[in-house]
C-alpha cells in the first residue's frame, strides 16, 4: 500500500492503527498523536511529521513474536532480538511505515525506530515522540505528573527523566538495557539539574 498525499498517508496510518490494534492500544495512540502535536507546536517541529510518527509507533505493538521476528531477521536487524520483545515494535514499525505507506521521511522513521530506547543523539522529533509517548493523558505512573511538568520546561530534560525512571525499572527487574538506552542516559545526564530545579519549584 502506497498513498500520496500528506492527508490520505495520515489517514492510512489513522485507519490502520484503528484496524490493527486494541480499543485501549488505539486511545493510546490517539492521545500520543494530541500531546506529540501539541509538543511540535512548542518547540517549532513541523506538526504533521510529529502526527505521523505518533501515528505510526505502536503499529506492530500487538503483532505475534514470530511476525515481529520474520520482520525483523528480513532486514537483518537481528540484534533485537537479544533483547526484550517489548522493544521490538519499534523498529519493526519503522520498517512497516517505509514499505507499506511509503514513508521516505527519514526523520520519522527514525523517531519511531528509536521511541522505546532513545539514543545518545536524539533529534527533535525523537525526542518529541519520545516523551509524548511517555506523558500522554492516559499514562497514570506516579513518575508521569513529573515529567509532564518537564515536557513543557525543557524536552531533553523530560526525556532524560523518563530514560533515567525508565533504566532503573529495567535494572530492578533484571532485564537487559538495549546499548542505546545507556547512551541515552550519558549523553543527557547533565539535564538532572533541569529536573532538580523543577522539583524544587513545585
Amino acid at each position: 500500500m502506497r498513498v500520496t498525499s500528506e492527508r490520505e498517508l495520515e489517514t492510512k496510518l489513522a485507519e490502520a492503527a484503528r484496524e490493527m490494534l486494541s480499543s485501549a492500544r488505539y486511545h493510546h495512540v490517539e492521545g500520543v498523536v494530541r500531546t506529540a502535536e501539541d509538543l511540535a507546536r512548542r518547540y517549532d517541529v513541523d506538526p504533521r511529521r510529529a502526527r505521523l510518527a505518533a501515528w505510526l509507533h505502536d503499529l506492530c505493538k500487538e503483532w505475534p513474536k514470530d511476525e515481529l521476528r520474520a520482520v525483523l531477521a528480513s532486514h537483518h536487524d537481528t540484534v533485537w532480538l537479544s533483547y526484550s520483545p517489548a522493544l521490538w515494535h519499534a523498529p519493526c514499525a519503522s520498517y512497516v511505515g517505509a514499505e507499506r505507506f511509503g514513508i521516505d521521511d527519514m526523520l520519522v522513521l527514525e523517531a519511531v525506530y528509536v521511541h522505546t530506547t532513545g539514543r545518545g543523539a536524539m533529534s527533535k522529533l525523537d525526542l518529541i515522540l519520545w516523551v509524548a509517548d511517555y506523558i500522554e493523558p492516559g499514562r497514570t505512573f506516579p513518575e508521569v505528573h513529573l515529567a509532564r511538568k518537564l515536557a513543557y520546561v525543557d524536552l531533553e530534560a523530560a526525556f532524560y527523566y523518563g530514560v533515567r525512571m525508565t533504566l532503573l525499572d529495567l535494572i530492578e527487574q533484571g532485564l537487559r538495557v538495549y546499548p542505546s538506552m545507556w547512551q541515552a542516559y550519558d549523553a543527557y545526564r547533565t539535564k538532572q539539574k533541569v529536573i532538580d530545579s523543577v522539583v524544587q519549584s513545585s
